[in-house]
């Protein structure tokens, strides 16, 4: 009898936390695209990276280190171990996209998972920067493998510039190639 009376309230909670993620996602999540993604820009080691200490350029592609001549040693337990500027563009000349990168990356020595965003940047109040963005983590593997990370565009007053970024949580080293920045428009909601 108890069993039965656990098992109905723990189905009953699995499907209230399964409602709030649902509307979690559709209020801060990003949208399907409408159609396939069409590619904006491809990024080759003739392109300059923002940041430049800690990045090779190796073959085809980067190896980015958590570590610089440059990195704080001051951080807060919430900060990332080092934070690396890849690329920053223009925003898209639309009103509304589906953003994606979609890279190859394999990842060395590492205990954390090393996170690659795709974020808009944005001025703030007193000229700060307000930066929104959606990761993916890359985990040590042994081969390249494909990976994609997705922002949603909306265009507005002050001009955003669209922003793929690394952040290291531990000591590792990223190996990042084949890395596209594509659009798509946004799917409409019925």
């Amino acid at each position: 009898m108890f069993d039965n009376l656990f098992n109905n309230l723990k189905g009953f909670i699995d499907s209230k936390i399964q409602e709030v993620g649902n509307d979690l996602q559709k209020r801060f999540g990003i949208p399907e695209p409408a159609e396939p993604f069409v590619l904006i820009r491809r990024f080759t080691p003739a392109d300059s990276t923002v940041t430049k200490g800690g990045i090779a350029i190796v073959g085809e592609g980067w190896q980015i280190e958590a570590y610089d001549d440059n990195t704080q040693s001051l951080l807060t337990s919430t900060d990332p171990l080092r934070s690396v500027i890849l690329f920053e563009v223009a925003e898209p000349d639309v009103q509304e996209c589906v953003l994606a990168c979609q890279f190859y990356a394999t990842v060395l020595n590492t205990e954390k998972p090393i996170k690659v965003s795709l974020g808009l940047r944005r001025p703030g109040q007193w000229g700060a920067m307000i930066t929104t963005s959606q990761s993916t983590g890359v985990s040590s593997t042994e081969d390249f493998r494909p990976y994609q990370a997705r922002a949603h565009f909306k265009k507005e007053a002050d001009a955003a510039k669209v922003q793929i970024s690394v952040q290291f949580e531990s000591s590792g080293i990223l190996k990042i190639r084949d890395i596209e920045l594509l659009q798509a428009p946004v799917k409409s909601e019925s």
